[in-house]
């Protein structure tokens, strides 16, 4: 059962009859196709992610911008941008929808991007890089909420971490467009990111049908129900009956509004103290910390552009080795809990980042690279997996969105800080960004979460709260 939600919220309880007939089902196309669309999503805007970090190396540094403007910029894209996307995204997708949110994220960052491409004015950069972020904000408000309501318990880890393989798939195309076209052509990249968001992703997000858990949520049960019969007709037809609904195990409660207040009260309080705390750290360092000022280090190390977005860390072979690790992961299903993997990837990140202390071959480096990769991949989007499980659907995107939106204050203050580290011990190997990423912002939040994380195997998102 879930703790009840404050007096003047409550419109009514239900037994969780839609929610219950999804948990059902069995693992089809059905929700397979769905999962894709919203991993589409991920890898074509996400695409847009940290895009100072790659344009500033090569076109603001040599015009004199410092490191320090550059972390401003990283503080005002990655950290203000997202943080207030995240919150107003996840109170518009309790209020109107999962799915009316999820298209705005493409529409927001494609209408804001390209304008970067026409200026070098830091503080037209700083609005702009600050704007087209909102919309990344709104797409992690939503993203893996949406996935983990259509799916079954016992499946949801499995059809996250196959198709978020269509992640680093769908940035497959932006990868090898910077390696061509950064730093001549980079307009024309820009162009190419805003053109997939508007073009392919508006479309495929209309094909999508409102989160049914949302619906009976807000006591559209009518809507919900017509959505869960026409699935349930289609693997009928092909699977044969289905077995009856345990609408018992899936209370649900109907609220017209959703108080932040809610997260810190009882049982949820310590998950969100948690939450907050990993994000907080994970974000400037093991998500951000790492990745952002890498194409700055391998420059300063010799590389160039093409060796950079072929090896160097958002490079292209980088990405078929992201592919493969969320493959393995899936094949892991509900076998393992998910604060396990995040334990297991956290740990080799810290592992092979420390290694740049000692190595800096550029074979060596490169393998680097890969491996902290792939590995911060799968520790963010199991994290993001994590946090997106560990409330009831009346909280959920507001706790994903709140928790999430709160730890890019980690992005937002980060960089400022790593800055200072990053100039001062770049004499010595900048061993002071290698310590702060590997130990401080890597290591600690993953022990963090596999020490005091909950149990999510299999569990019933209605009965998460237990």
């Amino acid at each position: 059962m879930t703790d009840p939600a404050p007096a003047g919220v409550i419109v009514g309880v239900t037994r969780g009859d839609i929610a219950a007939r999804i948990d059902r089902l069995p693992l089809t196309r059905i929700q397979y196709g769905f999962a894709a669309i919203t991993q589409i999503y991920w890898g074509l805007i996400i695409a847009t992610d940290g895009m100072p970090a790659r344009l500033y190396p090569f076109l603001w540094q040599p015009k004199g911008m410092s490191n320090f403007e550059f972390s401003v910029l990283l503080s005002a894209n990655i950290g203000a941008g997202i943080l207030a996307g995240e919150y107003l995204g996840a109170f518009l997708a309790d209020r109107f929808g999962r799915k009316k949110v999820l298209i705005a994220a493409a529409v927001v960052d494609a209408v804001f991007l390209w304008p970067i491409g026409f200026t070098d004015s830091f503080w037209w950069l700083l609005a702009w890089c600050f704007l087209f972020a909102i919309g990344m904000g709104f797409l992690l408000a939503t993203n893996a909420v949406y996935l983990h309501e259509i799916a079954p318990p016992g499946s949801r880890h499995r059809i996250a971490m196959r198709t978020q393989m269509l992640t680093s798939l769908a940035a497959m195309g932006p990868a090898v467009a910077s390696y061509y076209w950064i730093p001549g052509h980079y307009r024309w990249f820009l162009f190419l990111l805003a053109a997939l968001q508007l073009f392919i992703l508006v479309p495929l997000g209309l094909l999508l049908p409102e989160s049914p858990r949302w619906l009976e949520c807000h006591g559209r049960e009518e809507e919900a129900d017509r959505i869960v019969s026409r699935w349930e007709a289609r693997i009928s037809a092909r699977l044969g009956p289905l077995p009856a609904p345990d609408t018992a195990a899936h209370p649900v409660v109907q609220t017209e509004k959703v108080p932040v207040r809610q997260l810190f009260a009882g049982r949820y309080r310590p998950r969100t103290i948690l939450l907050l705390l990993v994000w907080i750290l994970g974000y400037p360092g093991i998500v951000y910390g790492g990745l952002s000022y890498m194409p700055t280090y391998l420059v300063a190390h010799g590389w160039n552009s093409h060796q950079i977005f072929l090896w160097g860390g958002v490079g292209i072979i980088t990405l078929p080795f992201v592919v493969i690790g969320f493959f393995a992961v899936s094949l892991l299903g509900e076998r393992y809990e998910r604060k396990s993997i995040i334990l297991v990837a956290g740990t080799v990140y810290a592992v092979a980042f420390l290694l740049l202390l000692v190595i800096h071959s550029v074979a060596g480096v490169a393998v680097i690279s890969v491996v902290t990769t792939a590995m911060g991949t799968l520790w963010l989007f199991n994290m993001y997996n994590y946090t997106s499980a560990a409330y009831p659907t009346r909280l959920r995107s507001v706790g994903t969105g709140w928790t999430d939106g709160i730890g890019h204050l980690g992005t937002f203050l980060g960089p400022l800080l790593i800055s200072t580290l990053f100039t001062a011990t770049a004499a010595h190997g900048y061993y002071g960004w290698i310590l702060w990423v590997a130990i401080l912002c890597a290591l600690l939040p993953s022990l963090l979460i596999g020490r005091f994380g909950i149990d999510q195997k299999g569990a019933v998102l209605e009965q998460i709260s237990t």
